[in-house]
């Protein structure tokens, strides 16, 4: 019936609807969170883009947990056409589950229709791509887009009481709770993608801790000097994206250390070059 349901919906494939759910799929891609997130961490809110990087990744880190647990292949039938290479394997889909994460949070942090709506029809495309692409089943992407729903609630609803509590922040204590946090996720990780996710968690504890405690920048109140420090940016981490491609082994140790230095840089790195050379101010 799945497969059914897949080879119903390619009747319709065309080029165009080829490069369109290539598009609406490139949403829920780890290369487009680590472009998305460090615009929102560089040129809109630092709070937001810090809430968001744990809430994905944290969802992230469930999914390939789930995944290797379930252990679902992808579809194989023969007429299929799938146009995407993957990851992992299929139950439940990574993609729908992020990009509802990722918009369902954002829809309750900043609560107004029209981004519910937008929630709704973004993570929507994002699920059907899926399907479309023929690299998951309807199954897949309905589980996931619903884990993503409540890890968002869930998130939200944390982060509203953290605040509400007002918990003092004590950086010694932060720093040995994410070292603490970062290790036991990388030891239960049972795969490279999950040891990715622990990575860059731990790296974005201890970067927003650092950068608390040393930098605590404020944004310039141009928009366009944003734009220009984050491209510079961006240029490092790229740079470094690829360079640690070549140096680190492919196993859970070198995608843990490679994944917490590329989120340690974004976070605290970048913000500390900008400091010193670029005059950032502190809050």
């Amino acid at each position: 019936m799945n497969e059914e349901f897949i080879l119903v919906l390619q009747q319709f494939s065309h080029p165009v609807f080829d490069v369109i759910f290539r598009f609406f799929s490139f949403l829920g891609s780890e290369l487009f969170y680590l472009f998305f997130l460090s615009f929102v961490y560089l040129c809109l809110d630092k709070k937001t883009a810090i809430r968001l990087g744990i809430v994905i990744f944290f969802s992230m880190y469930i999914n390939f947990t789930l995944k290797e647990f379930f252990n679902l292949p992808r579809p194989q039938h023969p007429n299929i056409r799938v146009l995407e290479i993957t990851e992992g394997k299929s139950f439940p889909s990574g993609h729908a589950q992020s990009v509802t994460t990722v918009t369902f949070f954002l829809a309750w942090s900043f609560p107004k229709k029209i981004y519910f709506l937008l929630a709704v029809i973004i993570s929507s495309l994002v699920s059907i791509s899926r399907i479309y692409l023929g690299v998951h089943y309807p199954r897949d992407v309905i589980v996931g887009a619903a884990l993503g729903f409540v890890i968002a609630l869930f998130f939200w609803c944390l982060f509203y009481q953290v605040e509400r509590l007002k918990i003092k922040f004590i950086p010694i204590r932060e720093f040995f709770l994410s070292l603490l946090l970062g290790g036991l996720l990388f030891y239960f990780s049972s795969d490279p993608l999950s040891a990715r996710v622990s990575g860059s968690l731990i790296g974005i504890f201890c970067g927003v801790i650092l950068e608390k405690s040393l930098i605590n920048f404020v944004l310039p109140s141009s928009f366009k000097n944003r734009l220009v420090h984050y491209g510079l940016g961006m240029i490092t981490v790229i740079a470094l994206y690829l360079g640690m491609k070549a140096i680190f082994p492919i196993s859970p140790l070198g995608y843990f250390l490679r994944y917490f230095i590329l989120n340690f840089w974004i976070v605290f790195i970048i913000p500390l070059i900008f400091y010193k050379t670029l005059k950032y101010k502190r809050e």
